[in-house]
């Protein structure tokens, strides 16, 4: 009789055991599918808003015929405002912010894009061979936000690069003809708006002084706003529900 007893108290002792293991097992599973959805919920500093603005820019020339000629450049000034989380109560700095991992996905195939580290301190752009990105963007943390020296505030700043399509075609025209300097130079070329529309994706990483790293992967598609018919497009996301940054 007592060995029954006993039996049974082992067998209810094997069964609160498991019981409590699946628990644990399922609230484990459960916070790793909360964070793979969610990501970190309380950097020390946050990405506030991504900002872009889309146009078009043109270089003219004339050969030797006396034919003028706009050859056409399709820009995406891309800005990344980062911003100190109020509510992270601990003391951290930037050590650095990079952009890396740039896959480019587009539908005219003839289209060439480049990627272009600002030339100014107020993010402004020349698009020759020395100012572009081949593989990665850095941005190290200092005193003051300076985009020429690739310089971020250490507690947040406002930062960025442009993306150009090339190779879209031109516009030939009459000396006296007035052609207009922005995307509306893709419609009076032929240009159709899919044929310039392409997809950017990369990761932005924050690294702080204390050794943490959050990285988000980013899709944009570009480039924004209607700029056949309107010249310039303008688009500015703060609520950033597709940017998920983790721990790496």
């Amino acid at each position: 009789m007592k060995q029954t007893s006993f039996s049974k108290k082992r067998i209810i002792h094997i069964y609160v055991v498991i019981l409590i293991v699946a628990l644990v097992i399922l609230t484990a599973a459960t916070l790793m599918f909360k964070y793979h959805v969610e990501g970190e919920k309380n950097l020390p500093f946050n990405l506030s808003a991504i900002n872009i603005i889309s146009t078009a820019e043109s270089n003219i020339t004339q050969d030797e015929n006396q034919i003028w000629h706009a050859g056409i450049l399709q820009k995406n000034d891309i800005y990344f405002v980062i911003e100190k989380n109020s509510n992270y109560k601990k003391e951290e700095a930037i050590r650095k912010i990079t952009f890396d991992n740039f896959t480019i996905t587009k539908s005219n195939e003839n289209m060439e894009i480049n990627i272009y580290k600002p030339t100014t301190s107020v993010n402004t752009y020349k698009y020759e061979d020395e100012y572009k990105i081949e593989k990665s963007l850095e941005y190290i943390g200092g005193q003051a936000t300076n985009t020429e020296l690739l310089q971020i505030n250490n507690q947040g700043g406002n930062i960025g690069f442009s993306i150009t399509a090339d190779n879209l075609g031109e516009y030939t025209f009459a000396e006296n003809e007035k052609v207009p300097s922005d995307g509306r130079l893709l419609a009076k070329a032929g240009i159709a708006e899919e044929d310039v529309k392409f997809k950017v994706t990369f990761d932005l990483i924050i690294e702080t002084e204390s050794n943490h790293k959050f990285k988000s992967n980013i899709t944009l598609d570009l480039p924004t706003g209607n700029i056949l018919e309107e010249g310039v497009g303008s688009y500015k996301d703060t609520e950033l529900k597709d940017v998920i940054f983790k721990r790496f």
